[in-house]
């Protein structure tokens, strides 16, 4: 397991850092309304990708991982996947009213990156790997495009979102030796009726985060979007990370011990990242941001404390698949991000354009989620042997925020807290995670 997880975090790690620090030189190098533009380009492919998905991903995903003759599986699922965007190309006309729409037109490119499958077939490596393209392509050519070619800058970052799944697509094909171009059939449209729950759950889970940013656009002001949708950004960077130790462990999340240690991991991420952006905001917004970043100290805590809470219950999603309760998962989901969404515009509209009132929405989405998830689950002491597994961790997080309120902020208590949180996590779990 340690072997597993040491090459999903190289990879992953490398990719998301290399995220973080090319959107921190965005931030203070080119305007508000054209970080604003990529970020609502960046949430309407991710919207797309969820529309493809639309649940026959996560039913494929379960069935690739159980199934002996699984490429009969995924085929099916790729040629519905290519079949619906043969549909949603027609859709792409409407970029002649909203230009970003266009996108829409490239949908078959991404229905094609069948990297879902690798996850199934017990290859978190490769997916990772997979994952770290389709992110570091994008950044590198953005940082490189807004240094020497600015006036082509939001261009050249959809021509290389495009690039970099069709290079995810390839590699996905030749890792799993399968075809990378699919036959589409107007039959297998059938799979998406059959799991339209499922559909509208994945699609609005990303609500729950930076797809947000689709719904709050015509609301809210370009300058606020352009700062939320850096902050979502690091967020869904840390919610992609737990989502990839789901992944990692997917097929053994039916076990209760595999279950919490997957939990275990992804509260102790959380907690750091709690600590680091209520507590330390001053320290790491220099790093990652700006230090005008450091004014937005209630919208940075309360994200934070989104991740926070709702790691606990990260493995909850994937194991009510995995126990069939599709019904519960899509219920959840639909309500939380329904929420989620509605609150975003009543806050709004109620108390106007301020930024922490979106952070606020992700937050109670997140809290909903996570109380509907552990009734699903209805698993004896589930909260309980979570905060035990974790409460060493609290109590020196908790002596490092009074030290913090003690001591004005300082880069040393911040490395010395990461390192310390690091350490003991290593020795409370070196020997569980060779078990495992």
């Amino acid at each position: 397991m340690i072997k597993r997880l040491a090459i999903v975090g190289f990879f992953t790690g490398f990719a998301h850092l290399s995220n973080i620090f090319i959107l921190k030189y965005l931030s203070t190098n080119i305007s508000n309304n054209t970080i604003s533009v990529i970020g609502e380009i960046d949430s309407l492919v991710i919207l797309i990708v969820s529309i493809i998905s639309f649940g026959i991903q996560l039913s494929a995903t379960r069935k690739i991982a159980l199934m002996d003759n699984w490429k009969k599986e995924y085929y099916d699922t790729q040629s519905a996947r290519l079949t619906l965007c043969l549909f949603l190309v027609i859709f792409s006309l409407s970029g002649f009213l909203i230009t970003k729409n266009f996108l829409f037109l490239f949908s078959p490119i991404f229905a094609l990156n069948g990297d879902y499958a690798l996850y199934g077939r017990g290859k978190p490596e490769m997916g990772a790997f997979v994952s770290s393209i389709r992110v570091i392509i994008p950044v590198t050519t953005l940082f490189i495009a807004s240094m020497y070619m600015r006036e082509q800058l939001i261009i050249i970052y959809v021509v290389s979102i495009i690039i970099s799944y069709f290079i995810a697509g390839i590699i996905v094909s030749r890792s799993l030796r399968v075809s990378y171009f699919i036959k589409p059939k107007l039959k297998s449209l059938k799979k998406y009726w059959l799991h339209f729950g499922l559909g509208i759950a994945s699609v609005l889970f990303l609500f729950i985060g930076i797809s947000l940013v689709n719904v709050i656009s015509l609301f809210y002001a370009s300058s606020t979007i352009a700062v939320i949708y850096i902050i979502l950004k690091f967020y869904m960077i840390f919610k992609g990370v737990r989502q990839i130790i789901v992944q990692s462990f997917y097929k053994e999340l039916t076990q209760f011990k595999v279950a919490l240690k997957v939990d275990q991991m992804a509260t102790i991420g959380g907690l750091v990242l709690f600590v680091s952006l209520g507590f330390f905001l001053n320290v790491i917004a220099p790093v990652f941001f700006s230090k005008d970043f450091s004014s937005y100290q209630s919208t940075f805590f309360i994200v934070g404390l989104a991740g926070f809470i709702s790691s606990f219950t990260t493995s909850t999603g994937a194991r009510l698949l995995l126990a069939d309760k599709d019904r519960e998962y899509s219920r959840n989901i639909i309500l939380a991000a329904g929420s989620t969404i509605l609150a975003s515009v009543l806050f709004y509209f109620i108390f106007g354009n301020q930024l922490y009132l979106i952070a606020l929405s992700i937050l109670f989405g997140e809290l909903l989620l996570s109380f509907l998830n552990v009734v699903a689950i209805n698993e004896k002491k589930f909260l309980l042997n979570r905060f035990k597994s974790i409460s060493s961790f609290l109590l020196i997080s908790a002596l490092f925020i009074l030290v913090n309120f003690l001591i004005d902020s300082s880069k040393l208590i911040y490395i010395i807290f990461l390192v310390v949180m690091g350490i003991l996590a290593l020795i409370k779990n070196k020997n569980k995670l060779n078990v495992i």
